[in-house]
């Protein structure tokens, strides 16, 4: 009976000595044993990166503004001398053209420009030319010395106006290839072309885009650009009943100057 009673009890104590290592089981959870706190683990810095290629800047390039206009004898006149009757004459200047390309273009094309957006930043262009009046000088070659300046003949001086009932002094301009592709490539043109710019008038418009028409991405296809080009003929008329006090002699003539003006008009945060 006593041995019986003795391993009863041993099994108690050995029961007991199982809840205390391990914790006791009561209605209001489970209670742990005390143990030492987990130190901080150590995080890292990782930054972020991203390589993307940025595409051009688009930006509008002009050529064929003049610096210089030279007129030669034309029409009836061209290869006579002045009688003293209307003498014509007239001049084909290069090309104006404006157009779309890339910032870094390095060889600007109208035709195979560089891809390029406007980057939200949409622009217009308006390209103007004014006459500084309409008045030429002459002034004979009255030695056929080319080392001695001419000699001022205020009898052959005129005034290129319909005042006159000559021809004025004409800037003529005609429409060459227009276009307004727009962002898909399918508008129509949207460019105004002037007509005359004379000398009576002073001021007037060669080409122009409004901004609200241009277009802000281009394609990047050939012809996807926005581009305009004219032809120019600059013309004038010696009136009739001019007497020269020099005759027999090369005169020539020192005219108004023509001034052309190019605006980039910008609208921002389309």
């Amino acid at each position: 009976m006593n041995r019986k009673t003795r391993k009863g009890l041993g099994a108690i104590l050995a029961s007991v000595g199982v809840t205390t290592l391990l914790g006791v089981i009561s209605g209001t959870g489970v209670v742990r044993a005390d143990v030492a706190p987990q130190p901080d683990i150590e995080g890292d810095d990782a930054a972020t990166v991203a390589a993307v290629d940025m595409k051009q800047r688009c930006e509008w390039y002009v050529t064929g503004v003049p610096s210089a206009i030279t007129l030669y004898p034309s029409g009836e006149s061209e290869g006579e001398v002045y009688d003293g009757s209307r003498y014509t004459l007239s001049v084909d200047l290069t090309d104006i053209t404006a157009w779309t390309d890339g910032n870094l273009a390095e060889s600007p094309d109208s035709e195979e420009h560089d891809a390029c957006t406007f980057f939200g930043e949409q622009t217009g262009i308006a390209v103007t030319g004014s006459w500084s009046g309409s008045s030429f000088t002459a002034a004979a070659d009255d030695d056929s010395d080319v080392e001695t300046p001419d000699v001022a003949d205020s009898n052959m001086d005129f005034s290129a106006s319909d005042d006159l009932g000559t021809d004025p002094l004409t800037f003529g301009i005609t429409e060459g290839t227009c276009r307004t592709p727009g962002n898909d490539g399918s508008g129509l043109s949207q460019w105004a072309v002037g007509g005359a710019i004379y000398s009576s008038a002073l001021t007037g418009s060669i080409m122009s885009l409004d901004v609200d028409n241009a277009t802000s991405i281009p394609q990047d296809a050939a012809g996807g650009n926005d581009k305009c080009n004219t032809s120019v003929t600059v013309s004038a008329s010696i009136p009739a009943g001019q007497t020269p006090l020099y005759a027999g002699k090369r005169y020539s003539f020192s005219g108004p100057t023509f001034t052309t003006e190019i605006e980039i008009d910008t609208n921002r945060g389309l």
